[in-house]
C-alpha cells in the first residue's frame, strides 16, 4: 500500500444499501413521515414556486385615460383570478378587454397600471426509489433508504427518473440508432453501449422514454443532452468507449426490473456521482457502500486513460518507486491484470477502484 494515495472509488455492487436525500428548492410542504414506506411514484413533498409579478398597462391597452382605468377594472384588488379571466373592459367601439395572463391576483392599481401576481401550480417531488423514509428535518428535506443493485457513472445531465430497464443493443458496445426507438420503449429506461447520433436523443423524447443509460456519448451531443427532459447517465464518459463489463453485466441481468436514475451533473457543489439503482429485496442486513478504499492486491480497478480506457482488471501488486512510461512521465504505478489484455503497468492516478 502506498501512503497518501487515495484512489477514486466507484460503486458497482450487485446489492447495496443506499440513502437518497430529496431537498425542496423553495417553500413547500413535506407529505411523508420518518419510518414511512414509499414507492418510486409516491409524492413526498410539494413545492410552491415563487410568484412572478407583472405590470399590466390597462389604460394603454384599452385606449382610455389613466383616470378611467379604475372604473373599467372588473375584479377586486387582492382577489384570486384564473388565467384568461377578464380583468378590465370592455372599452371603446372594439370592446377591448384585458385578460389575466395566468392564475393569480391583482395586487394594486396606480396611474392606469395594475400589478399582477402570477402563481404557478405546486410542483410535486416524487420519492424516485422504493424504500423507507429514515430522516427528515420536517421542513425542507427527506432522506430515503433503499436496497438494490448500484452502479455509479461518470457523467449525468442533471435529471432524475425511473422506469423498467430495457436492454436495446444487447451488447456493451452497441450503438443506439433512431430506428430502434419505438413505442415498445415508452416509459422505459434504455440500456445501450454508445450514443453518437443526435436524432436518437430527439427520437427518445417523442416516445417518450424515462431514462437513458449508456457507456459513452459523443461530446458534441452535450448541449442536446442537457436540454433533454429525461435523465441521461454515462458510465464511461465522452467518446465511443463501450460500457465497462461489470456495469453492463449487472444491468443487463436486471433488465425487466424497475430502475431509478440519479443523473447528477457533477460540479463544485455537487460531488455526488451519477448513479442507477435497481431496487431488490433485502435478504440480509447491509451496510452502506465504502467511500474510501486503499489500493491493495486483489481489488478490482478500472483504467481511466488511454491506451486502456475503460478496461477492468485485478490489481496484482504495487510497484516500488516510480516507473518511466513511453510518454516520458515518471509515475507511481501498479501492475494490473486487465481482462482480455493481460498484465500491464498503469499509473495510480490513471485508475479507479471498483467497489
Amino acid at each position: 500500500m502506498i501512503a497518501n494515495h487515495l484512489p477514486r472509488v466507484r460503486q458497482i455492487l450487485p446489492i447495496a444499501k443506499v440513502q437518497r436525500e430529496r431537498k425542496l428548492e423553495g417553500p413547500g410542504v413535506l407529505t411523508v413521515r420518518v419510518r414511512e414506506k414509499v414507492q418510486s411514484t409516491d409524492v413526498i413533498a410539494e413545492v410552491q414556486p415563487q410568484p412572478r409579478h407583472h405590470f399590466l398597462d390597462l389604460a394603454s391597452a384599452l385606449g382610455v385615460p389613466d383616470t378611467e382605468a379604475a372604473r373599467l377594472l372588473r375584479v377586486d384588488l387582492g382577489s384570486n383570478v384564473e388565467a384568461g379571466q377578464v380583468l378590465a373592459g370592455p372599452a371603446g367601439i372594439a370592446r377591448r378587454t384585458i385578460r389575466a395572463p395566468a392564475n393569480g391576483k391583482v395586487l394594486s392599481l396606480s396611474r392606469g397600471r395594475v400589478l399582477f401576481e402570477a402563481r404557478e401550480e405546486a410542483h410535486a417531488i416524487h420519492a424516485g426509489v422504493p424504500g423507507e423514509v429514515v430522516g427528515s428535518d420536517g421542513a425542507s428535506s427527506v432522506t430515503i433508504s433503499a436496497v438494490g443493485a448500484l452502479i455509479q457513472g461518470a457523467w449525468g445531465n442533471g435529471r432524475r427518473g425511473w422506469g423498467v430497464l430495457r436492454d436495446v443493443g444487447e451488447s456493451r458496445s452497441a450503438r443506439l440508432e433512431p430506428s430502434e426507438l419505438d413505442m415498445i420503449l415508452r416509459g422505459a429506461v434504455v440500456l445501450v453501449g454508445v450514443v453518437d447520433n443526435p436524432k436518437s436523443l430527439q427520437q427518445a423524447t417523442e416516445i417518450p422514454i424515462r431514462g437513458l443509460v449508456c457507456g459513452s456519448m459523443a461530446s458534441e451531443l452535450i448541449p442536446i443532452a442537457l436540454h433533454m427532459t429525461y435523465p441521461i447517465l454515462l458510465t464511461e464518459g465522452f467518446g465511443a468507449t463501450p460500457m465497462n463489463s461489470p456495469s453492463y453485466e449487472l444491468l443487463s441481468t436486471n433488465a425487466g426490473r424497475e430502475a431509478s436514475l440519479e443523473a447528477s451533473l457533477l460540479g463544485p457543489y455537487e460531488p455526488q456521482l451519477p448513479e442507477i439503482l435497481v431496487p431488490l429485496p433485502a435478504t440480509q442486513d447491509l451496510k452502506s457502500p465504502e467511500r474510501i478504499m486503499q489500493l491493495q492486491p486483489g481489488v478490482r480497478v478500472r483504467a481511466l486513460r488511454a491506451p486502456h480506457t475503460g478496461a477492468v482488471g485485478k490489481l496484482l501488486h504495487l510497484m516500488p518507486g516510480v516507473e518511466l512510461f513511453p510518454s516520458g512521465i515518471l509515475a507511481r504505478s501498479a501492475m494490473v491484470d486487465l481482462e482480455g489484455i493481460g498484465s500491464v503497468a498503469i499509473p495510480l492516478s490513471n485508475m479507479e477502484v471498483l467497489a
